[in-house]
């Protein structure tokens, strides 16, 4: 279970920074053999469009969509 705790605080973290090539390996290399850190992957992605949909953010930019 630690290293799947690794795995999803990475994930968490490359939606708020960027990650270092290391970390992408270690994530890549964790993904094909654990269903449970590539649903969670998943379920943040689902998570975050969500809200910047109703936030009314159409782009990574933070530019409000235009109505």
């Amino acid at each position: 279970m630690g290293k799947c705790k690794n795995i999803t605080r990475l994930l968490s973290d490359a939606l708020d920074r960027p990650l270092k090539a290391g970390e992408w390996v270690a994530i890549g290399l964790h993904l094909p053999t654990c269903s449970g850190c590539r649903n969670y992957r998943k379920h943040i992605g689902l998570l975050r469009a969500a809200a910047r949909a109703m936030s009314g953010l159409d782009d990574a930019d933070g530019d409000r969509a235009e109505d």
